[in-house]
């Protein structure tokens, strides 16, 4: 088998497979094409952390929502993966619902009238 580079089928291939093709965030369903190819990871301690990579650490992120909180300043010591995950959510939930909302009223307005 040939060794790939990239994320999706080399060094993260793990850490997805892992959390079963899914963002740990908006639930993006990797295991759907083209879905699969928005997958990323997520690094869940800061950049200079001793355990930045530590695979229990890194999780699988679809790219939107691992760019959502990128800028938010997070409390790390001391949690765990899935708390770390669940103070993340509801900013990155909160972000794509601002997307969602300039979308709806900029993008397709339409669609929006026609729901009306």
């Amino acid at each position: 088998m040939p060794k790939y580079t990239d994320a999706l089928r080399g060094y993260a291939h793990p850490i997805l497979k892992r959390d079963g093709y899914k963002c740990r965030y908006c639930g993006l369903d990797g295991t759907l094409w083209p879905n699969w190819l928005f997958l990323s990871w997520d690094h869940l301690l800061p950049v200079g952390h001793p355990q930045r990579e530590n695979p229990d650490f890194i999780v699988a992120a679809c790219r939107f929502c691992n760019e959502a909180h990128n800028r938010k300043v997070y409390e790390v010591e001391g949690m765990t993966p899935e708390q770390l995950v669940e103070q993340k959510k509801p900013f990155v939930l909160a972000k794509r619902a601002e997307y969602r909302q300039f979308y709806d009223r900029e993008v397709n307005p339409e669609q929006v009238s026609k729901e009306k």
